[in-house]
């Protein structure tokens, strides 16, 4: 469930944006009010008893998907080894046999041939569907953490009434939530709106 949770430039531009609109609505008034924190979603999910059970239960299906492609590889190579041995019989028997037995040995070669060939095409759909179905099952369910988490968030920033909470850590910001006092969006489309 790695990935980038965060997106730096947009956070940290609204961030800028309503620390911006305090100002104007008195600088040392505004540093006094607000309240701000950070949530590292990263970590949460890392941590968290959900958190854990997801990766685990992922970590189980992968484990699986592991086996069933092993078992496949271990099928092709002995088929591949038999075919090989029956390339093998049929140039050291093919001056001793007659025409037509040495012609159905090298029918029964071919289908053979074919047959792995289908088997080895299956195999590699096999894996390119299971290792995307795989993706899409982590993908949907690291979202369905997140948009949990997020909602907890959600309650937390107005329960303890800050006034911004943070997606990040050390290295960059999104922002989570924010009441209604930090927002300066229509202030922004009216002031651009002004701008030739």
């Amino acid at each position: 469930m790695q990935g980038s949770l965060r997106k730096n430039g947009l956070g940290w531009m609204v961030l800028l944006i309503a620390v911006a609109g305090l100002s104007l609505t008195g600088q040392a008034q505004a540093q006094k009010r607000l309240k701000v924190a950070v949530v590292d979603l990263q970590a949460v999910l890392d941590s968290s008893d959900k958190g854990k059970a997801a990766k685990q239960r992922l970590r189980e299906l992968g484990r699986k998907l592991q086996e069933e492609i092993k078992s496949k590889r271990k099928f092709k190579e002995d088929r591949e080894k038999d075919l090989q041995k029956l390339r093998e019989d049929i140039r050291s028997t093919g001056m001793v046999l007659n025409q037509k037995a040495q012609e159905q040995r090298q029918e029964a070669f071919r289908k053979k041939v074919r047959e792995l060939k289908r088997f080895i095409d299956d195999t590699n759909n096999f894996i390119e569907d299971a290792t995307a179905e795989f993706r899409e099952k982590e993908v949907r369910e690291t979202r369905r953490l997140l948009r949990e988490i997020r909602d907890v968030v959600q309650v937390m920033g107005k329960e303890g009434k800050y006034h911004l909470v943070l997606e990040g850590n050390e290295g960059a910001a999104v922002v989570l939530y924010f009441d209604g006092t930090v927002d300066l969006t229509q202030k922004v489309v009216a002031r651009y709106n002004k701008t030739k």
